[in-house]
């Protein structure tokens, strides 16, 4: 019977804390660099040409500061850069994401894992037609990073994700059978709320 009071008494006073207390929400702006895969190029070849810049956002919660999801959208200007085959090119992200974390003294390192969308749009040179080829398709990411606090509500963010689409790709943009991937390596600001 004590240990059943006790329990209860637990479980109220769970409930009875703050919702801000158990999950917190953030929202981290980042910048990053894909490199490679599918990219073809290195990521000191990425960060060097910044029309490859990758940026984006994520919004998620954490219970506890242990679990937690997040959507996060990216995007790449031009993805393949610019050059003799393509004259433009674009990526955007859309993945939702499961999020587990252990805080320790200097941080909160993390690991990540989640589906969602991967849209790729290019258009080819003009000595080669100028055509413009797009793809969508549902896609994969594996991950992890650190958040290092900077200020109570205010933390540095460091981040490296693979992403790959589950299917083979697009026959104008990829080798055949071959499913399109990439990593993206970014910094960020992360604010909670």
């Amino acid at each position: 019977m004590r240990t059943a009071n006790t329990v209860l008494l637990g479980v109220a006073a769970l409930l009875l804390l703050p919702a801000a207390a158990r999950a917190q929400q953030g929202l981290t702006v980042f910048v990053g660099a894909n490199f490679g895969g599918d990219s073809g190029v290195s990521l000191h070849e990425s960060i060097d040409d910044r029309s490859r810049l990758a940026v984006g956002a994520r919004l998620g919660v954490v219970d506890l500061g242990l679990v937690g999801g997040e959507i996060e959208v990216g995007r790449t200007s031009d993805f393949y850069g610019k050059g003799t085959v393509f004259d433009s090119s674009s990526l955007l992200t859309v993945m939702g994401t499961l999020k587990a974390g252990l805080p320790v003294f200097l941080g909160r390192p993390y690991a990540v894992a989640g589906v969602g969308l991967v849209r790729r749009r290019a258009t080819y040179a003009p000595v080669l037609g100028g055509g413009t080829v797009s793809d969508t398709r549902s896609a994969y990411t594996i991950g992890g990073g650190i958040d290092v606090p900077v200020l109570p509500l205010l933390a540095l963010n460091a981040d490296i994700r693979c992403f790959r689409n589950f299917s083979a790709g697009n026959s104008a943009l990829d080798l055949p059978d071959e499913a399109f991937s990439f990593v993206r390596a970014s910094v960020g600001v992360s604010l909670r709320f």
